[in-house]
C-alpha cells in the first residue's frame, strides 16, 4: 500500500519538472526538426547529425554536475541548469543555420545534464528523508513518463497554429517559469551525509566489491551504451519511422502519446513492488518488454492495432529500464559518490548515442522506417547479452569472479 507524506513532495515536485524538462529539451525535437531542416537547407540527416554533436559535446557536463550535487546538492544545480536551458531553447526560436543551431543545442543540452534524470535522483537521494531510495526515484519517473505523451501532441499542436520559431520560443519561456520555483522549493530540505545515511534510506542489499567490482562497472555500462542508445533514436525518429511504415503524422504523434501513459504503467507496477524487487531482476525485466515492443513493431507496426501494442510494450519497458538506470548502480556501487558515478555513466554513454540520431536517420533515409526499428531491436538485444555478465552481489562467489 502507498502511503504519501511530506517526505514524498521533493520527489514529487522533481517529478513534474522532469515532464516538463524532458518535454521541451528532448521530446521536442522529434516534431520540429524536420521541419527546422527544410527552413535551413539541411537534411534530415543532416540535422540530425547537428544534434547528435550536440548531444555529444553536452553530455561532458554530466559529471560534472554530478559532483557538485554530490558536494552541494542540487537545488541550485537544478535551478541555475533550468535557467540555461530555458534561454537556450528561446534561442532555438532564432536560428538561421546550422551553426548556431548546433551552439545552442550545445548549451541546452549541457544544461540539460543539471535538470533531467541524472541530477534529480543524486538530488533526492541526498536529502534527509524517511523514504527508501529506491522508491523515491521510482516516484520521480512515475511522473516522467508522460511527458512524451503532453508534449508531442503538443508540440504538433503549436507548430502547426505558430510555427517551430515560436513554438521554441513557448516551450523556452514554459520551461523557466515552471521549472525554477519546482526546482528550488522541492529541494530545499536538509542535506544527509552519504557515508551515514538514516536508516530508512540505506541499502538492505551488499554492494560489490574487489574485482567483482570493476567487472561489474564495466558490463553495467556496457549494457546501458546500448539500451541508451535507442533513446536517442526513437525520442528523435519515432514519428518519422511510423509515418514510413505507411501511417499519417497525426496516427504517429498519436501513437507516439501512447508510450508515455504506459511508461506510468510501467513504473507504477515496479514500484508496488520496489520493495521486493532486485534492480538488476527490473533492469531484465525492463529490456524484455522493450524487446518485444520492437519485434511487435517489425511483424505488425504497419497496422494500426499492432502499432499501439508495440507502443504500449516499448513505453512499459522503457518506463521500466528508467528506474533500472538510476536504481542498479545504487544497489551495486553505493551511496558515496553517487552523482558523480552516474554523472560518468551518463557521459560514457552519451559519448556513444550521440551518434543514435543520425545512424537512425542514416538508416530511415536509406532503408526505411522498418530499417531503422530492426535496428533498433538488434540493439537492445546486444544490452540484454551484455547484462548476462553483470555480477549479482547477492551471491557470494561474487568475490572471486
Amino acid at each position: 500500500m502507498l502511503r504519501f507524506d511530506k517526505d514524498y513532495w521533493p520527489a514529487i515536485g522533481l517529478g513534474l519538472s522532469q515532464i516538463i524538462g524532458y518535454g521541451t529539451l528532448m521530446y521536442a525535437y522529434a516534431i520540429l526538426l524536420p521541419h527546422m531542416a527544410e527552413d535551413l537547407g539541411l537534411s534530415l540527416s543532416g540535422i540530425f547529425g547537428v544534434m547528435s554533436l550536440a548531444l555529444f559535446f553536452g553530455g561532458f557536463m554530466a559529471p560534472v554536475s554530478g559532483m557538485l550535487t554530490d558536494r552541494y546538492g542540487g537545488r541550485f544545480v537544478m535551478t541555475i541548469g533550468t535557467v540555461v536551458a530555458g534561454v537556450a531553447l528561446i534561442g532555438l526560436s532564432k536560428v538561421t543555420n546550422q551553426y548556431n543551431l548546433f551552439a545552442l543545442i550545445l548549451i541546452a543540452e549541457a544544461a540539460g545534464m543539471c535538470v533531467l534524470y541524472q541530477v534529480a535522483f543524486a538530488s533526492v537521494v541526498r536529502l534527509d528523508l524517511r523514504v527508501p531510495s529506491q522508491r523515491l526515484i521510482s516516484i520521480i519517473t512515475l511522473f516522467g513518463g508522460v511527458a512524451s505523451t503532453i508534449f508531442w501532441p503538443l508540440t504538433l499542436w503549436l507548430y502547426n497554429g505558430i510555427g517551430w520559431q515560436e513554438t521554441w520560443l513557448v516551450l523556452g519561456v514554459f520551461l523557466i517559469l515552471t521549472c525554477v520555483p519546482l526546482n528550488f522549493f522541492s529541494l530545499r530540505g536538509p542535506q544527509i551525509d552519504p557515508r551515514n545515511p538514516p536508516k530508512a534510506q540505506q541499502s538492505e542489499w551488499p554492494e560489490l566489491s574487489g574485482p567483482a567490482r570493476r567487472k561489474g562497472m564495466l558490463w553495467m555500462i556496457v549494457s546501458f551504451l546500448f539500451s541508451g542508445y535507442l533513446m536517442g533514436g526513437v525520442m528523435t525518429l519515432w514519428v518519422t519511422n511510423v509515418q514510413d511504415l505507411g501511417h499519417t503524422a497525426a496516427m504517429a504523434a498519436l501513437a507516439g502519446a501512447v508510450i508515455g501513459p504506459f511508461k506510468t504503467v510501467g513504473r507504477f507496477l515496479e514500484l508496488l513492488v520496489s520493495r521486493n524487487l532486485y534492480p538488476l531482476n527490473t533492469y531484465a525485466l525492463s529490456m524484455a518488454l522493450m524487446l518485444s515492443g520492437f519485434v511487435t513493431l517489425i511483424v505488425l507496426g504497419f497496422t494500426v492495432p499492432g502499432l499501439m501494442i508495440a507502443a504500449a510494450l516499448y513505453g512499459m519497458g522503457d518506463g521500466i529500464k528508467t528506474i533500472a538506470r538510476g536504481t542498479l548502480p545504487l544497489a551495486l556501487f553505493g551511496r558515496k559518490g553517487y552523482g558523480a558515478r552516474l554523472g560518468w555513466i551518463n557521459t560514457a554513454t552519451m559519448a556513444l548515442n550521440a551518434s543514435a540520431p543520425f545512424a537512425f536517420a542514416w538508416l530511415t533515409q536509406t532503408l526505411g522506417g522498418q530499417a531503422s526499428f530492426t535496428a533498433m531491436a538488434v540493439v537492445i538485444s546486444l544490452a540484454f547479452l551484455a547484462y548476462l555478465f553483470i555480477p549479482d552481489p547477492r551471491r557470494p562467489v561474487h568475490e572471486t569472479a
